[in-house]
């Protein structure tokens, strides 16, 4: 039996109930689970739930458990330290509405240091689950001993007279619990907390007021919670007040500090390490605090009036995360982790372990690509993707399987998400919606938008949001045409083209003029077309953008009606290598015939003055293509590029090229044109494009297009 407990605050965990719920249906949990569920709305199918146990009976199903799934809670940690159960935390987070801050994401990076299991994705947790025998030392949150001489050498009981504790239930009276060996000697001492099964045994001998509870943004027991401060105050009289945190604190400090002249000691929690607590932030910002003392030397530096007391619990870090296990396989299922980035070198890694992993004997149900460490990927990551899908439909084709296999992509972080969005990949693969709700390190969390670029960030919020509303979704096309750029998530790093503005204001400006010059010619060049071959006058193909991106192609018709359809008879000219190995009909990397029979006696007039390109002023102006860049490959081409070939001392892939928007011109235009015979060739004059791009360059090489067009030997075909 599997336990899974989320404690009773008034957040939900709905999350956490996904992903035990998927798992469930994946087979990866095949165990009775039984839940306790606080305040969550939705629960998997045919498991116990409970929304309030009995300690008791709570103990009993830790004891039964084959495991615990627990959120990251300081008293659920020290509970579950009591079992002889393995156990799994689940930090919650502000972001999906789990809890007031982050903290449990602080506390998760600490607890990780020292060998707990934090699951931050569904993955995370079907491997732990799976390899849940990883041994460790046991944690002591509970022993404070230099705290607790620090305070007797500050604040001796003799002189002190009368001590109130004050603290809430869990982690917060653990804490409390640590600094017995110093509130042990007031023989005068008063106990402030929360009444649970545990506080209620562990103070039976004390003498205690409760307070009322939960008061995470529940206005009515904050108000009850000042009138009882003001009413026990009055009563006892307490010299020094010390407490160990949470929002009960509040009115009880202020009341004791500015009512009753008591001294107030702050205790910051062990496990915030980053930056304090909210009650502690606007305890000292109403300077009600006597001593703040913290246990994390960066939240010391960042407050320098706050004590520093080392918790005498570092150890060298355990990272327990299991970032090392890339594949696992559960039952018919197998589950592939990816790394922080995929580019060249991650793209060809991810395609060989795919590879290698079909070409096993044994058969799978389900493949699934876990994405939750990966933050960006580029053209060549989408390649890794694409191929895998390839590799797995011919293992499918080649076992004669009856059903094909299923490949799905688990904990797809925004950035990627807006990369597949945009090349339409995400209607190609199946991409689970529960599993984005990962749970990042805060210690790790580059993913986070810098300064200079939330502004960024906040136009494409602003362009998500209204692309999807009828009516107002105009603005969105509109910013969509000022900088096409607007559609990526501006965290994905991406070429500097791609994001440059004046490029842009070029491209708009030189595609006016382009239309202008090309609504002059068109009527010609279109009767021409219409007398000598029956047909449309303009001629439209798909083809791959930016990151593969598809888009339509605009051309002045230059071949018969049915040039498709006769392809096959006409030989590629074009090899793939510069050996001059050949590649037959329609077999290469992309297709060129300078006697192609194909071309009408128009078209070939079109194409040596290149004036059947004039529509693509078009498609720069829609900003599917700009004035200068790469050659806008075709996806027959793009679906024979392979990862493993290498350009440049970058180490590119054929895929790189896409990394850069497609250009009407560009430096394979400016070079030989068609008298270059060579894909390699072809590959070098567009990754020598991205790698030494400038807008003078570009300037440059379209002054020199120009210039190559006015030559009447420019091997144009």
């Amino acid at each position: 039996m599997i336990l899974v407990t989320v404690g009773t605050e008034q957040y939900p965990f709905n999350a956490l109930m996904d992903w035990v719920d998927l798992l469930i249906k994946e087979g990866i949990i095949n165990e009775e689970v039984t839940i306790q569920y606080g305040s969550s709305t939705r629960f998997p199918d045919n498991v116990k739930v409970s929304k309030v146990m009995p300690e008791s009976q709570f103990r009993k199903y830790i004891e039964q458990s084959s495991a615990v799934i627990a959120h990251c809670g300081e008293g659920t940690a020290l509970l579950l330290e009591d079992f002889d159960r393995p156990y799994i935390l689940v930090p919650r987070t502000s972001k999906f509405h789990e809890h007031v801050d982050n903290h449990q994401l602080e506390m998760a990076d600490d607890l990780e240091n020292q060998g707990v299991l934090i699951a931050r994705s569904p993955a995370d947790l079907a491997k732990f689950l799976k390899l849940i025998t990883i041994s460790r030392k046991a944690l002591t949150f509970a022993e404070d001993k230099y705290l607790c001489d620090y305070l007797s050498d500050r604040y001796p009981s003799q002189d002190s007279g009368k001590l109130m504790m004050l603290c809430s239930s869990g982690g917060h009276f653990k804490g409390m619990q640590g600094l017995k060996q110093y509130w042990q000697t007031y023989a005068q001492r008063t106990w402030v907390t929360f009444k649970t099964g545990t506080t209620k045994t562990e103070l039976n001998e004390e003498k205690t007021y409760w307070a009322h509870s939960p008061t995470n943004r529940n206005l009515p027991n904050l108000v009850r919670n000042l009138f009882l401060s003001n009413s026990v105050l009055r009563k006892e009289r307490p010299s020094i007040v010390l407490s160990t945190g949470a929002g009960v604190a509040v009115p009880f400090l202020l009341a004791a500090k500015y009512l009753y002249k008591s001294k107030v000691i702050f205790v910051e929690s062990k496990t915030r390490i980053r930056d304090l607590s909210l009650s502690a932030r606007l305890l000292r910002s109403w300077k009600a605090l006597d001593l703040l003392i913290v246990r994390a030397e960066e939240i010391a530096h960042r407050y320098p009036e706050a004590v520093y007391i080392p918790t005498g619990n570092e150890q060298q870090s355990v990272k327990f995360g299991l970032n090392d296990v890339q594949i696992t396989s559960f039952n018919e299922t197998v589950l592939i982790s990816t790394p922080k980035n995929i580019f060249n070198p991650e793209a060809r890694r991810l395609k060989e372990d795919f590879q290698q992993l079909c070409q096993e004997e044994e058969s799978f149900r389900k493949i699934i690509i876990d994405m939750s460490n990966t933050e960006f990927i580029n053209s060549s990551g989408v390649g890794a993707l694409v191929s895998c899908l390839k590799v797995l439909r011919q293992k499918d084709i080649q076992s004669d399987k009856s059903e094909p296999t299923e490949l799905v992509l688990w904990s797809v972080d925004p950035q990627v998400l807006s990369i597949l969005k945009m090349t339409k990949l995400e209607n190609i693969f199946n991409i689970e919606p529960v599993t984005r709700t990962n749970r990042l390190s805060i210690s790790k969390n580059s993913r986070s938008p810098n300064q200079s670029n939330r502004f960024a960030v906040i136009l494409y919020r602003i362009y998500q949001v209204l692309i999807n509303i009828p009516v107002l979704c105009l603005f969105a096309y509109l910013m969509y045409f000022l900088y096409p750029a607007i559609e990526l998530d501006p965290r994905v790093p991406v070429h500097p083209s791609v994001r440059s503005f004046p490029k842009r204001i070029i491209d708009i400006c030189g595609s006016l003029v382009g239309l202008g010059t090309t609504a002059i010619l068109s009527i010609p060049i279109a009767i021409a077309i219409k007398l000598e071959s029956p047909g449309s006058v303009l001629f439209m193909q798909k083809r791959a953008g930016l990151m593969s991106k598809p888009f339509g192609i605009w051309k002045f018709r230059s071949m018969v009606k049915n040039a498709e359809m006769l392809k096959q008879k006409v030989t590629n000219q074009i090899a793939d290598s510069v050996d001059g190995s050949s590649t037959n009909n329609d077999g290469g990397k992309f297709f060129k015939n300078s006697n192609d029979p194909r071309v009408t006696k128009v078209g070939r007039i079109l194409r040596k003055t290149s004036l059947d390109e004039l529509p693509q002023f078009w498609n720069v102006l829609m900003g599917d293509m700009s004035l200068v860049g790469t050659r806008p490959p075709t996806f027959g081409e793009v679906g024979l590029y392979e990862l493993e070939n290498e350009y440049t001392d970058e180490k590119m892939t054929e895929w790189s090229r896409l990394d850069v928007k497609p250009g009407m011109t560009g430096v394979w235009q400016v070079n030989g044109r068609s008298s270059v015979k060579s894909f390699e060739e072809v590959m070098e004059f567009d990754l020598s494009y991205k790698q030494n791009w400038n807008l003078k360059n570009d300037l440059w090489l379209i002054l020199k297009t120009v210039m190559v067009l006015l030559n009447r030997k420019n091997n144009a075909v």
